[in-house]
């Protein structure tokens, strides 16, 4: 009796966590930045719906009929497939006073909601219908703040994830509910949702969903003898309604993700398998901060997956989904030979098959996402079997450790908000450790929170002007749509930023030399706000003390140079971080014929970024004209040596 009162609190629990977070997640994902892949996302659900409503081709191939606007940025959109952004665009058509930015995070977040709770509900099956287990599972993955944190805006990898768990969910319960001779339509209905969700998401990666219904449902009658002679009793009555259902389940699945996916409609095989070659190994190419160095992303190393997950993700989830390991032989007793497999396989597969095929990734671990729900449910099964260690009056107190261990996350994840995703554990010695080593706001999400300062803290001008704002961060027209009365914003590099004219500049981490971030030189000078998380920058808000430098660098283009010397003496004082500004009044002086100043100033552009390549060729340039061969050789020597090195890392 008293088992049953309690497996009644844990469902109750369970179902209480649930609908919180179905209600909460998307309301709190309005308080989210724009990420760095929204406005291509929202621009091929544009062409998607387009495709639809007008009969226009351009989403079928970015490559052959380059996008009018962002060009080289769509560059292989088609092999993705659109139903997110399908979804979310005919939403905003249909409500066109809800901003797309607001539609994809409330539905985004809304997916994530459902990734817990599948995960809980899988862990529920899997542990035999074990709600303390689902909680656990569900609260493990909960206060996980990459997962949370990218609930919020990442509309590519999180319904992704969720697919494919509810789909293993949905599987299983096939699997172990076949032989109640009842009808499992509705479930195969779900499973279809599932497989066009996963399909619909990622493309080809919607084979890989294929590819573990066929294994499972092999390895669960395999494995398990008593089922496998019910499957084959009755004259295989079980077996057809078997393949009936996974049959229909498929065939609808792919037909909903195919209608949201032009360039699939096209050629529904050949075309489907050429995006899988495609995705296996993106040929673009980015440049990913790791341990300290960056890296293309087309040659990232083999422990790069491993690494992100062990770093960002809460030390007692991490401690006891290991500890799974060696609890294997007691696992097996308690669960059986097909959890494991199925646990171990989708935890581990994806990533050594990435790892086999030296597949291309980005920006941390949130291509995997998918396998981390197996984590967490490893994670809670150790503490159920920890329990069994333990007397009947002391079952408390593994779970009790658990939660206890897993409570600084969860205080952490409350007071980072909005910005979760840029956890970093204690093995790495948090944001802080992981500052010029790792990418901290690699999705640009900080912005929001700099441009909302700059909305309630810079005085409205005069009325007829408007305050200039710059930022090499997406998101800009966005946050400041309603306030283009009085506020001017547009795209400028950081590097570049002393040759544009702004008022304000927000920018964040992401590209900036990592010597730089290593030793002091970012955030720069003139910085007015800065957002942090853990008392670590990362993104800054920049005042402009002067506009000299911007008049300097007109000057330098109009060649007239005493003047842009002139105004770069008036400027450097005002802002002693810009290498890009003493390399300009290196060029100025140098063009002037003042090539002594010319040097003192290249060396000053050389002690803020020692590790870039253009100070020194500038430098070998004015002493070649000085007539010092032999520094200029020197200067010439240690850039080529700077870019061997860069052409190193791109290896």
């Amino acid at each position: 009796m008293m088992n049953k009162i309690n497996a009644n609190i844990w469902k109750k629990t369970f179902l209480l966590l649930s609908i919180l977070a179905l209600v909460s997640m998307p309301f709190f994902s309005k308080y989210f930045g724009q990420n760095g892949d929204e406005n291509v996302e929202i621009q091929y659900g544009k062409d998607i719906f387009n495709y639809y409503a007008n009969g226009d081709q351009q989403a079928i191939d970015y490559d052959a009929h380059p996008h009018p606007v962002f060009g080289s940025h769509m560059q292989g959109m088609q092999f993705y497939g659109g139903l997110f952004d399908l979804l979310t665009e005919s939403v905003h058509q249909a409500l066109p006073h809800w901003h797309i930015v607001d539609v994809r995070h409330f539905f985004s977040a809304l997916f994530g909601a459902l990734l817990l709770l599948f995960t809980g509900l899988l862990a529920y099956r899997l542990s035999h219908k074990n709600w303390s287990i689902a909680v656990l599972a569900f609260l493990f993955l909960l206060f996980s703040p990459r997962i949370f944190g990218e609930s919020m805006n990442n509309g590519k990898d999180i319904p992704y994830a969720t697919g494919m768990v509810m789909g293993v969910y949905y599987l299983v319960r096939i699997l172990q509910d076949l032989a109640l001779d009842k009808k499992l339509w509705k479930e195969t209905l779900l499973l279809a949702a599932s497989w066009a969700i996963v399909f619909g998401v990622r493309s080809a990666g919607g084979l890989l969903f294929v590819a573990y219904i066929g294994l499972f449902t092999v390895l669960y009658y395999v494995l398990q003898k008593e089922q496998r002679s019910l499957l084959f009793a009755h004259s295989s009555k079980l077996l057809k309604r078997l393949c009936l259902y996974l049959i229909v389940a498929f065939v609808l699945g792919y037909v909903v993700g195919l209608f949201t996916w032009p360039y699939a409609l096209q050629s529904p095989v050949s075309n489907v398998l050429a995006a899988l070659e495609e995705m296996t190994n993106r040929s673009v190419q980015l440049r990913v901060l790791f341990d300290g160095e960056y890296i293309s992303s087309l040659h990232m190393p083999w422990y790069y997956e491993f690494v992100w997950m062990f770093i960002t993700n809460p030390i007692i989830v991490l401690i006891l989904t290991v500890l799974f390991i060696p609890l294997l032989p007691k696992a097996q007793k308690q669960y059986g030979s097909f959890v494991l497999v199925l646990l171990l396989f989708a935890a581990l597969f994806p990533i050594l098959y990435i790892i086999y095929k030296k597949s291309t990734v980005y920006d941390t671990w949130r291509h995997v996402f998918f396998v981390y729900p197996f984590w967490v449910i490893m994670a809670a099964l150790s503490v159920h079997i920890i329990q069994s260690f333990f007397t009947a009056k002391l079952k408390w107190i593994p779970p009790a450790v658990a939660i206890l261990g897993l409570l600084p996350t969860m205080i952490w994840t409350v007071s980072a908000h909005p910005h979760q995703y840029v956890y970093f554990n204690a093995l790495i010695g948090g944001p802080k450790g992981a500052f010029g080593q790792y990418d901290l706001d690699y999705y640009l999400v900080s912005g929001k929170a700099s441009a909302e300062w700059v909305l309630k803290h810079v005085p409205k001008p005069p009325a007829g002007e408007k305050v200039k704002v710059l930022s090499n961060m997406e998101g800009m027209d966005t946050y400041f749509r309603n306030d283009t009365s009085w506020i001017y914003t547009n795209y400028a590099r950081y590097y570049e930023r002393s040759q544009h004219d702004w008022d304000y500049y927000i920018t964040y981490g992401r590209f900036v030399d990592a010597w730089q971030l290593q030793n002091g030189k970012w955030p720069p000078a003139n910085v007015v706000h800065t957002i942090e998380v853990d008392n670590v920058p990362i993104g800054v808000v920049i005042k402009r003390e002067s506009d000299a430098g911007y008049q300097a660098f007109q000057a330098l283009q109009q060649k007239d140079f005493i003047a842009a010397v002139e105004l770069y003496e008036q400027y450097i004082p005002t802002d002693k971080s810009d290498e890009m500004v003493f390399m300009n009044y290196a060029i100025a002086l140098a063009s002037t014929g003042k090539l002594p100043e010319a040097v003192v100033a290249i060396q000053s552009a050389i002690a803020l970024n020692p590790t870039s390549a253009n100070p020194y060729q500038l430098l070998a340039q004015i002493y070649q004209a000085m007539g010092e061969t032999e520094k200029a050789q020197q200067a010439q020597m240690q850039a080529q040596s700077i870019l061997a090195q860069m052409q190193l890392q791109q290896q």
